[in-house]
């Protein structure tokens, strides 16, 4: 699992390895030794099944609200306006 977590470690701070191509990648999934099920998730750019298979389960995240008021709105300085979002793996 560590070699997954690694890889995309190395993914996220490397352009190159961001944008480079299938083969490339394929060939770097390999020398990083990433399981097969965790490279074809990767290489297809599907982030639920690579949630899926490292941290399975229910995820929770809270947005906070980025848009300005309206100008015909009253905004009270202590009420902010949350979103809460709901991710299945």
């Amino acid at each position: 699992m560590s070699n997954v977590i690694d890889f995309l470690e190395r993914m996220g701070a490397s352009a190159g390895l961001r944008t480079a191509g299938a083969d490339g990648l394929a060939r770097e999934l390999t020398a990083a030794a990433v399981d097969d099920g965790l490279a074809q998730a990767i290489l297809a750019g599907d982030a639920l099944a690579l949630r899926e298979q490292i941290a399975p389960g229910v995820f929770y995240a809270i947005q906070m609200d980025d848009t300005p008021p309206d100008e015909h709105e009253e905004q009270d300085d202590e009420e902010t306006s949350v979103h809460m979002r709901l991710h299945r793996a």
